[in-house]
């Protein structure tokens, strides 16, 4: 693990120690409202983009090695092999060419049939080899600078994809892992002849890799199954993954490395196969999208999850690190003990300890890494989407940059205080500007903070204000950097009120008729309202009321400002009428007094009607009539009961119960008894208040 990579325990703990009472401090020295752009874990650093820094899994960044492209006019380069000279060779897509790299040219060999040169492998005298897609085809090159010769060496029968190329020169062959029929050949390098040496079952074989004592290790697609083949043939399972594929194998030491793939289900499509079997090891991640079935065509993007195990001498495995989105492609050595791993989504490259810890090693504005080739003197990857071959310098002790991503302040914003913790030499810059991505019309880069002792150091942003602003750090050899903030204030923003509802919401669907008629009504009115608060400041409210037409208003919710969206309005102190209510939303608990805003909103007319309707009752003989008044609200119900019985329904005269007096008439029913009788007519409003009118009438023994 690079020495200068990693921070002692003890000046750490106490850099953040003495950046929290900085912090802090000036917390409590800021204005109300002011916020701040947090840097200090790996995922807060890996968001942006490094220019020869190491990005630590224990949340810092270091200066590191050093990529330099090197435009080769491929779409793709998607294979690699080293040669004994150190010279690399590579594979390209869309046109089959294959390339030299000797770290100074990468000098185009030839152009072979097919899309793709999707595997290579190079003899111990060498003797080139490389495999094409489609058609299956194996090549064989050889010569000198400027004297190559490109030969077909042989079409392997059933094969359509040559995924992977393993030469075992004691025996004068070459080992292919193909698909689509999933079938390892065994073929002869000087003639060409070829023979099926395993027959897997499954539809791609992908990795491959000799193994100790003899045979191979090889990666299948489908089951994500490795697999050990000996030279009769015979395969037993090593390990079983819960993924899609097991793309890529590397040894170092006694220790194996495995990167696996799981790839979202594309819809539509059938199951794949590994969902119908018991589950092996599974990628850990928080969230498990559902896998799909065979590679699909290289280049073309894919979403999943992919995983970098290791394998243990005594078989003990562990995951070391995982993409929650993304996939790996390459895995290979960087001479020092620890393993690169290349993703094929985010243009990353990760470089893993044998203590797990683990590092952003390249980031490139390629997305797809496809191949990598480091074990030689010319180190070199390559990449996809835009094909590119970046050579590669791990020399220790180099300086590098840090590029933060672009930080939103979400509205035009004030810049302040900048504090981070480094040690060597480190100096930050900032830029900002409106736009989403950085144009001409931002900033130039200017600086915040220039050396400093190790430790804590501070700054302060010197960029015009803006929306969005931007971090960059420039570490110089062995230097570090621990963690970064930016304080800023955001311009204030107006919260809204949207909607009062006074009373029943006609929105929830609640009808006053669901009220039981002659139920006594509940003078209490909830007031609820809906606000819009564009920057999450701490809210307050305050409520006032006036009866429609009159020009002042009177407070509500009593002397302290709400901080709940509703509030029980008891209308029994009010007289009756029509009444508007007004809540007004301010911010003021959230900014200086200068920079509180507020806004205010006022209900439709809202009816306070406690009022009971008036009962008017005429009696002639046994013949009732009479009417029912109310001072605002219509008649919604009327009943009547006999000598107390139960309520019997009672419509008016022109029997639609739509107005604030309703006139009625009830004849006393046939069967009751000579005499003195009484008679309650009950009228309920439409504001649920119930009045009631009472009388007593005759019936006679003649007769009614």
């Amino acid at each position: 693990m690079p020495s200068f990579a990693r921070l002692p325990g003890a000046p750490r703990a106490a850099a953040a120690v003495a950046l929290a009472a900085i912090v802090l401090a000036s917390q409590v020295a800021a204005a109300v409202g002011a916020r701040t752009f947090r840097i200090t874990a790996w995922k807060d650093f890996d968001e942006g983009e490094g220019e020869g820094v190491l990005l630590s899994s224990l949340g810092e960044a270091a200066s590191g090695y050093a990529a330099t492209r090197v435009d080769v006019g491929a779409a793709q380069l998607f294979s690699s092999a080293t040669a004994p000279d150190g010279a690399v060779w590579l594979g390209g897509g869309d046109q089959p060419q294959v390339y030299r790299w000797d770290g100074k040219l990468a000098d185009k060999v030839c152009k072979l049939e097919g899309v793709l040169v999707s595997a290579l492998a190079v003899a111990p005298d060498g003797t080139v080899f490389a495999g094409t897609l489609p058609g299956g085809k194996l090549w064989r090159i050889t010569g000198s600078p400027g004297q190559w010769k490109c030969a077909e060496l042989a079409r392997l029968d059933g094969a359509d994809q040559v995924w992977a190329l393993s030469v075992d020169a004691g025996k004068g062959r070459l080992l292919a892992a193909t698909g689509p029929a999933g079938k390892l050949f065994s073929v002869e390098m000087s003639a060409g002849k070829a023979k099926v040496l395993w027959d897997s079952g499954e539809r791609h074989l992908l990795a491959l890799l000799p193994a100790e004592g003899g045979g191979w290790l090889v990666g299948t697609g489908d089951e994500g199954i490795l697999y050990k083949v000996g030279e009769d043939g015979a395969a037993r399972a090593i390990h079983d993954f819960a993924g899609d594929e097991v793309r890529a194998l590397l040894r170092v030491g006694d220790k194996l490395y495995v990167a696996v793939n799981e790839f979202e289900h594309n819809k539509g499509a059938s199951a794949p196969p590994s969902s119908t079997r018991p589950t092996g090891t599974k990628i850990v991640l928080p969230a498990t999208p559902s896998p799909t079935t065979t590679p699909q065509p290289p280049g073309r993007d894919r979403k999943g999850k992919g995983a970098v195990f290791r394998i243990d001498a005594d078989g003990r495995i562990d995951q070391l690190h995982a993409l929650g989105d993304g996939y790996f492609t390459a895995l290979a050595p960087d001479g020092k003990g620890n393993v690169l791993a290349a993703a094929g989504a985010n243009g990353r490259v990760y470089l893993l300890g044998p203590d797990r810890t683990v590092f952003t090693a390249f980031s490139l504005p390629e997305r797809q890494i496809l191949t990598l080739a480091t074990a030689g003197a010319h180190p070199c990857l390559g990449t996809g989407d835009s094909g590119a071959l970046y050579a590669l310098d791990f020399a220790p002790s180099r300086s590098g940059r840090w590029t933060s991503k672009v930080l939103d302040a979400a509205w035009p914003a004030r810049w302040g205080a900048v504090r981070y913790t480094a040690f060597g030499p480190v100096t930050v810059e900032s830029r900002a500007g409106n736009t989403a991505r950085p144009d001409k019309s931002w900033s130039d880069w200017q600086g915040v903070a220039d050396g400093g002792d190790d430790g804590p150091r501070d700054g302060k942003v010197k960029s015009p204000g803006g929306r969005y602003l931007q971090l960059r750090a420039s570490l110089g050899g062995k230097a570090r950097l621990l963690d970064l903030a930016a304080w800023y204030l955001p311009q204030n923003q107006r919260p809204r009120v949207a909607e009062v509802t006074v009373g029943e919401d006609p929105a929830s669907g609640v009808a006053r008729a669901a009220r039981a008629p002659g139920r006594p009504r509940i003078p209490v009115v909830k007031i609820r309202w809906k606000v819009e608060n564009p920057d999450d400041d701490e809210l307050v409210y305050r409520l006032a009321y006036k009866l429609e037409g009159e020009p002042a208003w009177k407070p509500l919710g009593g002397p302290d400002p709400l901080t709940v969206r509703e509030w029980d309005w008891n209308t029994e102190a009010v007289p009756d009428g029509k009444y508007l209510v007004k809540v007004v939303a301010s911010d003021e608990r959230a900014n200086p007094r200068e920079d509180a805003l507020d806004f205010e909103l006022v209900s439709p007319p809202y009816l306070v009607d406690n009022r009971r309707p008036d009962v008017a009752l005429k009696v002639s003989g046994a013949q009732i009539a009479g009417a029912a008044r109310d001072s605002f609200s219509p008649i919604a119900d009327l009943a009547y009961s006999i000598d107390g019985g139960e309520y019997q329904p009672l419509t008016s005269k022109d029997r639609l119960l739509d107005d604030t007096t309703e006139e009625f008439a009830v004849k006393a029913p046939d069967k009751l008894t000579p005499g003195a009788h009484s008679i309650t007519v009950r009228a309920t409003d439409a504001a649920d208040n119930v009045g009631l009118g009472q009388a007593t009438f005759v019936v006679s023994a003649a007769g009614k």
